[in-house]
């Protein structure tokens, strides 16, 4: 997979929550890099809140100009605990990984 090929998105998706056994909210946030290579949970990475908008940033990815980051739709404040779900956002990483794969001579398919 060429990982220039891959531009950075405007937004990936929306970030999704889940409730605790106590009702406290809990982020629930995608388990696997961006490009699908990392399990995030084996991998590090680092999940800031920049204006309002979360970044899952996976750290090996991010030594070289691979577009290394999600970025999330947040509907409510940013919550004091976070989950990694491989469920959740495999559609989005699957849709990625497919563009990349799918690109031919260095222009987008």
């Amino acid at each position: 997979m060429d990982r220039q090929l891959l531009e950075p998105s405007q937004m990936d998706g929306k970030l999704t929550y889940m409730y605790d056994k106590t009702g406290r909210q809990v982020a629930l946030l995608p388990a696997r890099c961006k490009l699908g290579r990392h399990t995030l949970g084996h991998s590090q990475f680092r999940a800031v809140v920049r204006d309002g908008e979360p970044h899952i940033s996976c750290l090996a990815c991010a030594t070289d100009t691979a577009d290394h980051f999600w970025r999330l739709t947040a509907t409510a404040p940013a919550p004091d605990r976070a989950e990694l779900s491989e469920e959740l956002y495999f559609d989005l990483v699957r849709s990625r990984s497919q563009t990349a794969l799918t690109s031919g001579d260095g222009r987008r398919a």
